[in-house]
């Protein structure tokens, strides 16, 4: 977070009950962090940021043109009806060279694959019986528009970022510590995919895009 000006306004898109980079932030570089996230409830819950404001990314983000200096997301994007549209509205608040930075879930990681095909109550239900921490994180449907990574780039070029770059990872097997021989199988799996450099099976990416 250095490379933020002084006074760099930071925008946490979904940003919801918490902000997980704020502690990161240069207390000199007086940077004014504001969370954006569709539900009011969760963004009352939300102490670590300066600001919260309740939109949503696909229609209008509550700033004027240019007036951001980053714009980042956590697990937010396989959520979104549109990422084009979504990636159009960041486009639009950053200022000529701001930044946006973005961990996104993919479609053909297999935990995804399960939310596809399941019914997203029950799935929501099983896991946070299995696995309690992610209650509260866990909690939206998912779309995964454009949700593999060479579709997620294209949408952030055609939304005008002039950089787009993307870091993958196969990681996944936590979601499936609960059961031993499960676990080892998902770890097997992950292990070879990034072996092969499979991408499109990437479990998570990073986008970094500039405009």
């Amino acid at each position: 977070m250095d490379a933020l000006p002084s006074g760099a306004v930071v925008v946490d898109v979904g940003g919801g009950r918490h902000c997980s980079f704020a502690h990161q932030l240069r207390p000199d570089r007086e940077a004014h962090v504001v969370a954006v996230d569709i539900s009011p409830e969760e963004l009352a819950a939300n102490t670590s940021v300066d600001e919260t404001r309740v939109a949503d990314v696909v229609e209008q983000l509550p700033f004027a043109d240019g007036e951001v200096d980053l714009v980042v997301s956590r697990t937010l994007l396989e959520h979104v009806q549109s990422v084009e549209r979504a990636a159009c509205e960041m486009a639009r608040v950053l200022r000529p060279g701001g930044r946006s930075i973005h961990l996104v879930p993919c479609r053909y990681s297999l935990f995804a694959i399960g939310a596809r095909l399941l019914p997203f109550a029950l799935l929501k239900r099983t896991l946070q019986t299995l696995l309690p921490e992610t209650r509260g994180v866990i909690e939206f449907d998912v779309v995964y528009d454009r949700g593999h990574p060479s579709a997620l780039k294209d949408a952030f070029h055609l939304a005008d970022f002039a950089r787009v770059d993307l870091e993958y990872t196969w990681d996944q097997s936590g979601y499936f510590h609960w059961f031993f021989p499960a676990f080892v199988l998902v770890l097997a799996y992950q292990r070879a995919v990034e072996i092969l450099n499979l991408t499109v099976l990437a479990s998570y990416v990073v986008i970094r895009a500039e405009r």
